[in-house]
C-alpha cells in the first residue's frame, strides 16, 4: 500500500514538472495609441498610410503593418497593441510612404532624446493623444505636444486647415505674385473671441516638411488655432464657418452654397478640423496622354572611377516618379556601346508634352540595387524629395533625346555615381577632408547665408566658418547623428584644421578627420560597405546644401586595396550651383582679379587675408570710403616688391583682391596698401 501510494506521488510530481510555470510566463498588456495627424504636411485621408514604428514586437522599425494605425474619424487615428509588462518602448509616427516625424522629448526625463517613449505598465493603458512632429529635430518638442499654446481652461481650442493650391491653379489665389502668397482666413458664427463672422481670423503658412519623405507642396496649406468660449456653446452644438482670401467677402469660398460646419466635441474638447480644399478646388493633375518614344544615354566612366560601377554590372532607368507618366513607373535595362563607359536604352512611355520627365538611374551589382547619387541642384518646383530625382522637359513634338555624359558636376545633365554596396575587405584608416573655403567665400562675396534646413544653426558671417568649424555627418557608427546642438557636441564627428586628428597643415582651411572603416561596423568602427554616404555641417547644423535640401549628400567609395585611404571633399560641392563664387574644377575663387563686394564702408581698412597660411592662393579684403588713387603691393623679407595686385583710382566700395603665390617660395611675405594718406602693412605665410 505504502509502495503504490510513493508511486502515486511521484507520478503527481512529475505531472507538475510538466505543467508550465506560472511564475515564468511573461505578463502582456494592451496599449492604444492615438495620433492626430493634423500636422502631417500632406493631404492626409482616411486611406492613407499611418504607422506607430517602434522596437518592440509587434512593432518594427521598418515598413510593416505590426502598428497600422486606423482611422477613427478626422484627423484622429488609433490601434492597439500587446506589450510586455516592464518594456520600455520607443517608437515614432510615420506617415505615408516616406515621413518620418521629427525627433522629440520623451515624457519620461530619464530616457534619451529622440523616440517617443513608454514604459508598459501592468495594467491596460491608453496613451495621451500624439501630434506629427513637423518641426525641425532640433527643437525636440514634447512628446505629448499641442500645434498651439495653452490658455485657459474656458476656451476650446479648434485647430482649421484649407489647401490653396485648387485655388492657385485656377488664378484665385496669389502665390504667382508673392512667395507667400494672398492671406487666408477663417469666419465663421463661434461665439468668439476668434471665430466671428467679422472680423477674419488670419491662417498662417504652415513650415515644409521636415524630411524628403513626403511628396506634397506643403507650402499650400494655411493653418492656426481658434479660441471658442465654452461657456456660450453645448456639446453638439453646430458651428457653422468659410475660408477667404483677403479682408473682404468678395473672395470668399462656396459663394451661394451651405457654409462649412463643424461640432463641438464631447466634453468640450480641444479639436482639429480636417483639411479642406478652398472652395471644393481640387488641385488638376497632369493629363499624361502623349505617347513618346524616348532615348537614353548615359557616361558610367565617373562610376567605374569611384568604384560604384564594373563592366558587367547592370544599369537601369527607372522613369515616371512624382506622376510624370501614365501609370507605375518603368525600369528599363540599358545596354553597353561596344566597348565604351556608354549606356543606352530606348523607350515608349506615356506622359505630358510640355512637361517635366522625372527619372533616375540604378546599378545591380552583385545583387544590390542602388540607387545614384544626384540631386538636381536647379529644381524650381515646390516638392523637396523631388529634387532628388533628374528631370528633362518632353518636346512638344517628336521624339525624346536624354544625354546624361557632362563631365563638369555643375551641370544638370551630369554623368550618375553610386555608392558601392559591397562589405569592405578589410579595415581601412580612412582620412575624411573638406576644404571650407567655398563656404566662406560664398558668404564673404556673395552676402548669403548658409540656412539650417533642419534647426538655428545657420551661417551668417565668414568669420563663423572658422569660429565654429564643420561636422561630419553620416559616418562612424553607421547611422546619422540629429542636426544641431547634438551633432555640435559629438567629438567622434569633429574636423580639425590646426594639424592633429590626422590634419596635415594647420590653419590651411582644409579640415581632417582620421576614421577606422571596417566590415564590422558594429565592433570596430564605421560602417561596412564601400560606398560612403556623408555631409558636412559648420558647427553641426544641416547648413551645408546652401538652398539645396534632403537627399542633397556626398558619396564616396573607399577603396581598400591598402589599408589606408583618403577622401578629399569641398565643402558645398554638392550644390555648387548655390556655392557660385568657387570654382570646384581649379579649386579657387572663380575670380582671379579685384571684386567689388557690396556695402559702402565709412573708413579705411585693411583685413588680415584669408586663408593665412596659404597654399598657392589668399584673398585680400579692403575698404576705400573715398576716391582715391589706391595701391596693394606683395614684398618678401628683404622689401622686394613681388607683385602689384592694385594700382589705380578706385570709388568708394569694398573691395577683395585674388593673389596667387604659385610662382613663389615658401615663407614670410607682406602686403601694402597705400590710398590716399592711409597707409597699413601686414603679413602673409605662403606654405608649399
Amino acid at each position: 500500500m505504502k509502495q503504490a501510494l510513493l508511486v502515486g506521488i511521484v507520478a503527481f510530481l512529475f505531472v507538475l514538472l510538466l505543467l508550465p510555470s506560472q511564475g515564468s510566463a511573461q505578463t502582456t498588456r494592451n496599449v492604444t495609441f492615438l495620433v492626430n495627424s493634423a500636422t502631417v504636411p500632406d493631404t492626409v485621408n482616411p486611406g492613407y498610410i499611418m504607422q506607430i514604428r517602434g522596437n518592440k514586437a509587434p512593432l518594427t522599425w521598418g515598413n510593416d503593418t505590426g502598428g497600422g494605425l486606423t482611422s477613427i474619424g478626422g484627423d484622429y487615428w488609433s490601434t492597439t497593441l500587446a506589450f510586455n509588462v516592464g518594456d520600455t518602448i520607443y517608437f515614432k509616427i510615420f506617415a505615408g510612404t516616406g515621413g518620418w516625424e521629427s525627433d522629440v522629448t520623451p515624457s519620461d526625463p530619464g530616457l534619451p532624446l529622440g523616440n517617443r517613449s513608454y514604459i508598459v505598465a501592468n495594467r491596460d493603458s491608453v496613451l495621451p493623444l500624439e501630434f506629427f512632429d513637423n518641426q525641425p529635430s532640433s527643437m525636440h518638442l514634447p512628446q505629448y505636444f499641442r500645434p498651439w499654446t495653452a490658455v485657459a481652461d474656458t476656451f476650446i481650442n479648434v485647430y482649421f486647415r484649407v489647401n490653396m493650391q485648387g485655388a492657385d491653379q485656377v488664378g484665385r489665389f496669389g502665390y504667382r505674385d508673392s512667395v507667400d502668397g494672398d492671406s487666408v482666413g477663417v469666419r465663421g458664427g463661434g461665439p468668439g473671441p476668434d471665430l466671428n463672422w467679422a472680423p477674419t481670423f488670419y491662417l498662417t503658412k504652415e513650415p515644409p516638411a521636415s524630411n524628403g519623405g513626403f511628396s506634397y507642396p506643403a507650402k499650400y496649406f494655411k493653418s492656426g488655432r481658434l479660441r471658442i468660449s465654452k461657456n456660450q456653446v453645448n456639446a453638439g452644438d453646430g458651428i457653422d464657418f468659410k475660408f477667404l482670401i483677403g479682408s473682404d467677402w468678395g473672395r470668399d469660398e462656396l459663394q451661394g452654397q451651405p457654409n462649412r460646419h463643424f461640432t463641438i466635441p464631447i466634453g468640450k474638447k480641444d479639436t482639429t478640423i480636417s483639411w479642406k480644399n478652398f472652395d471644393n478646388i481640387r488641385p488638376s493633375a497632369r493629363v499624361n496622354s502623349d505617347t513618346v518614344i524616348v532615348t537614353y544615354f548615359t557616361d558610367m566612366a565617373k562610376a567605374v572611377a569611384s568604384g560604384g560601377f564594373s563592366i558587367g554590372d547592370t544599369v537601369e532607368a527607372e522613369v515616371g516618379h512624382f506622376g510624370t507618366i501614365n501609370g507605375p513607373l518603368l525600369v528599363k535595362q540599358m545596354a553597353r556601346q561596344g566597348l565604351t563607359t556608354t549606356y543606352r536604352v530606348v523607350d515608349t512611355i506615356v506622359t505630358s508634352r510640355n512637361f517635366l520627365l522625372d527619372y533616375q538611374y540604378y546599378v545591380n551589382k552583385l545583387g544590390v540595387r542602388t540607387r545614384e547619387n544626384y540631386y538636381n541642384f536647379y529644381y524650381a518646383g515646390d516638392v523637396q524629395a523631388e529634387a532628388e530625382k533628374r528631370q528633362i522637359m518632353v518636346p512638344s513634338s517628336g521624339a525624346l533625346t536624354v544625354r546624361d555624359t557632362a563631365t563638369s558636376i555643375t551641370q544638370a545633365r551630369r554623368r550618375p555615381d553610386f555608392p558601392n554596396a559591397r562589405t569592405l575587405l578589410r579595415n581601412v584608416t580612412v582620412r575624411w577632408e573638406v576644404d571650407v573655403r567655398p563656404a566662406y567665400y560664398q558668404i564673404l562675396i556673395g552676402h548669403d547665408t548658409l540656412n539650417d534646413i533642419q534647426g538655428n544653426y545657420s551661417i551668417t558671417t565668414p568669420q563663423q566658418v572658422f569660429q565654429y568649424g564643420p561636422r561630419i555627418n553620416g559616418l562612424n557608427t553607421g547611422s546619422w547623428q540629429t542636426w544641431g546642438g547634438t551633432l555640435e557636441t559629438d567629438t567622434t564627428r569633429m574636423m580639425y584644421d590646426d594639424g592633429t586628428h590626422g590634419d596635415l597643415v594647420a590653419h590651411d582651411s582644409i579640415y581632417s578627420r582620421v576614421i577606422l572603416a571596417s566590415p564590422d561596423s558594429v565592433g570596430i568602427g564605421t560602417k561596412s560597405q564601400v560606398g560612403q554616404v556623408f555631409k558636412f555641417g559648420i558647427r553641426g547644423g544641416d547648413n551645408e546644401g546652401g538652398r539645396g535640401g534632403f537627399g542633397n549628400n556626398h558619396v564616396e567609395n573607399i577603396v581598400d586595396a591598402t589599408n589606408s585611404y583618403v577622401i578629399s571633399s569641398q565643402f558645398g560641392s554638392i550644390n555648387p550651383a548655390f556655392y557660385h563664387n568657387w570654382d570646384y574644377d581649379n579649386k579657387r575663387p572663380v575670380f582671379t582679379d579685384v571684386a567689388q563686394v557690396p556695402g559702402l564702408p565709412g573708413t579705411f581698412e585693411l583685413l588680415q587675408n584669408y586663408p593665412n597660411p596659404f597654399n598657392p592662393a589668399t584673398r585680400i579684403a579692403y575698404s576705400v570710403p573715398t576716391q582715391t588713387l589706391v595701391t596693394l603691393k606683395i614684398y618678401n623679407l628683404l622689401g622686394q616688391e613681388v607683385a602689384t595686385l592694385v594700382n589705380e583710382v578706385q570709388s568708394p566700395a569694398k573691395y577683395v583682391a585674388y593673389f596667387d603665390g604659385k610662382n613663389l617660395a615658401s615663407g614670410v611675405y607682406f602686403y601694402r596698401l597705400q590710398a590716399g594718406n592711409f597707409v597699413d602693412t601686414k603679413k602673409l605665410l605662403l606654405l608649399k
